[in-house]
Formats: structure tokens, C-alpha cells, sequence
């Protein structure tokens, strides 16, 4: 008897499944990080397909796990096998008109990959289509899906530090890509409050070399767009220094730290925090009438987080409800990153959201 669930992957790179090779086997908790080696693991899903339109790339994947049924045309995939669900895992400059075929064509569940698309024009055509035809859709934020981070929220939304004031996250990275990571999170820790501004900007060339000429795209005012650095296909700025303004009056800060990924959320009565990038989880508050501090300390637990994103997807196919990165939550994300790249242009100037301009085009990975 087969699988449950038919899946078809589009996009054969590095979270498509080549990213495996890049763990040791069994050392960490968030294997299987891939998406093909998530699917493997759990009994109610076949990937039945995969897609990619370049192909030595799909040779590679073809030949790193056995899949002979290949695609180079992800259209003609979905109308041949039909699938239940589908990753799209392709940069994010692709990953708009995917997604949208896969909703109105058939596709019952959506994960894709961050960032979701290029523009929040293209993120408004994703939103309509997956609500449309009721699509279960998660996209790749994975934290939001994580034990760990997923204990630390439960606890502050029980009010282990007392009333939320504000989330402080320490990371510097690029617009498109990774800071779909930061946004998701701290509005995950901080109850999903819809956010109502932004301010922040851009890094510019000469403030973290380090990080390459790539990192450093150049806006062009006539197409409203950033422009790929010269050799390269994708445009992604690295984001300095930016606040989030929510409703009820909770802030989010966002401190350009490299090789950073640490989180804290204070309360009234304390703080909660998350450093080094999951391995540590710790809530440290004073309640009122207690006579010194109490802390407590988190563990991961179950099974990885894109295994848990995908197991997400598939109770929302069976009972209804929605998954936990639902696409309003998703766009919640989109419309901040989008916001501080308005910011910038307007030289750092709170941006209300949502954004009214909706055509600005940035072709992230």
C-alpha cells in the first residue's frame, strides 16, 4: 500500500535535499533538515517527483537519492502526477509563479521555502491563490516549527515574564533569504501581534566587507528595483540596524551582530532568551511576591523541524485547522522585510504597514 500523500519537490538545490551532506549524520537535532530526507521520514508521504529547469542540478539529485522521475518543466509535473503536496524550495525570484500554478492547479498542500517571493506584489497574488483554493500552506521560517523556540513561546504566552515589552534579535544577514528567520521568531515569541511599522536600513558598501561585493546590490530608481552586482543572478542587501513597531504596543529590535543568532524577550516580571542559535533556552523571571529568582531551562524534543513543518501541513489536511505559519502569518513577515528596504530608500523614515507601494522588486535567494 503506498503513501497517504503524493509529494513533488520543485527545486533540486541545497534545502531541496543536497543540504543534508552538509551535516554529519545523526549529530544534530534539526535532521532532516531537506525537504526529500523530511519527506523519507514520515510513512504518510512519497515524493513521487521532483523538478528543477536546470539540468546538471537535477542529475545531482537524481543520483544522490535515487529518484528517477524528474521534470524539467515543474508545470507539466503537477499536471502529470498530480501531487498532494509540493515543496517549492527554488530562490525566491522563482518561487511566485510555482506556488500559484501548484494552488490553482490542484495542489492541496504548499511548503515553500523563505524568502516567498521577489515583491509584495507577487506576495498579494500568493496570499489570494492559496486562500482561494484553500491551501495548507507553511514556508520555511522553521523556528516557528522548532521544539525548542516552540517550548520558550509557549511559556512567556503563559506569562513566565509577566506582560511583553519587547524582543531584542542579534543577527546580521540578508533581506530576502534569512531575515524571513528573525521577523518570523520574534513575532512568534512575542504572540504573532500584527505589526504596524517599521524603520531601518540597508547596509552599505564599506560596513561588513566581509561578507563580499555580492551583499552590496545596487538600487535602480527607474525600474524600482535592486540590481544583481555585476557576475551575479540575485540581489539580496544585507539589513543594518531596524525596529518593528506592533499593535498593543510591543516593539521589535533587530541588532546587525554578525555571526550572531541570539534572541531575548523581556517582560515585566523578566526575560526569556534563546542564544547560539537554539542551544540554549532559558526563561529567568521575579513574579511578584516570589522571594528571588526562577529560571528555567528548555530541551528540544521530538522530531526535526522541517519534519514538524511538513507533519504541520498534513493536520491541517486532516482536521482543518490551520497550520501555525499559515499564509497571514507569513505575510505578517513579508510586509516587514519589505518595509525596511522602503525604509531605507527614505532614508530611514518609520514606514506604516501594510506598504502601500507594492511594485518595489528585490530577487533574493
Amino acid at each position: 500500500m503506498g503513501a497517504k500523500y503524493r509529494v513533488a519537490i520543485i527545486g533540486t538545490g541545497r534545502m531541496g535535499g543536497l543540504m543534508e551532506d552538509e551535516f554529519a549524520a545523526g549529530s544534530q537535532f534539526s535532521l532532516p533538515y531537506g525537504h526529500f530526507s523530511a519527506y523519507q521520514s514520515i510513512d504518510e508521504t512519497e515524493v513521487v517527483a521532483v523538478a528543477n529547469r536546470g539540468e546538471e542540478r537535477l542529475r545531482r539529485f537524481e543520483k544522490r537519492f535515487g529518484i528517477t522521475n524528474t521534470y524539467l518543466d515543474y508545470r507539466k509535473m503537477i499536471e502529470t502526477e498530480k501531487p498532494d503536496i509540493v515543496s517549492v524550495t527554488t530562490a525566491s525570484k522563482h518561487r511566485a509563479e510555482p506556488i500559484i500554478f501548484c494552488a490553482e492547479h490542484g495542489v492541496r498542500g504548499i511548503y515553500s521555502e523563505k524568502g516567498l517571493c521577489a515583491s509584495l506584489a507577487e506576495a498579494d497574488r500568493i496570499r489570494d491563490a492559496v486562500k482561494a483554493n484553500n491551501v495548507a500552506f507553511n514556508w520555511g521560517a522553521m523556528r516557528r516549527h522548532h521544539s525548542g523556540f516552540k517550548q520558550l513561546g509557549a511559556a512567556i504566552a503563559e506569562g513566565a515574564i509577566g506582560d511583553l515589552l519587547y524582543g531584542v534579535m542579534y543577527a546580521r544577514t540578508d533581506i530576502i533569504k534569512h531575515h524571513p528567520h528573525t521577523v518570523d521568531l520574534v513575532a512568534m515569541l512575542l504572540g504573532d501581534p500584527a505589526p504596524a511599522w517599521v524603520e531601518g536600513r540597508l547596509a552599505e558598501p564599506g560596513e561588513g566587507d566581509e561578507l563580499g561585493s555580492k551583499q552590496f546590490p545596487n538600487y535602480d530608481p527607474h525600474g524600482h528595483r535592486y540590481l544583481p552586482p555585476a557576475g551575479e543572478e540575485l540581489a539580496d542587501p544585507i539589513v543594518d540596524f531596524f525596529r518593528v513597531g506592533y499593535e498593543g504596543g510591543t516593539e521589535g529590535i533587530f541588532v546587525p551582530r554578525p555571526g550572531a543568532f541570539d534572541v531575548e524577550v523581556h517582560g515585566s516580571q523578566g526575560r526569556a532568551y534563546a542564544w547560539d542559535n537554539g542551544e540554549e533556552f532559558v526563561t529567568r523571571a521575579a513574579p511578584k511576591g516570589s522571594s528571588g529568582v526562577l529560571k528555567r531551562e528548555f530541551r528540544p524534543e521530538g522530531e526535526s523541524p522541517t519534519v514538524s513543518t511538513i507533519r504541520n501541513i498534513i493536520q491541517e489536511l486532516e482536521t482543518g485547522k490551520r497550520t501555525d505559519g499559515h499564509i497571514d502569518v507569513t505575510m505578517q513577515a513579508v510586509e516587514v522585510q519589505f518595509g525596511i528596504a522602503h525604509s531605507h530608500l527614505q532614508g530611514g523614515a518609520r514606514v506604516s504597514l501594510p506598504v502601500e507601494d507594492r511594485s518595489l522588486y528585490i530577487p533574493g535567494g
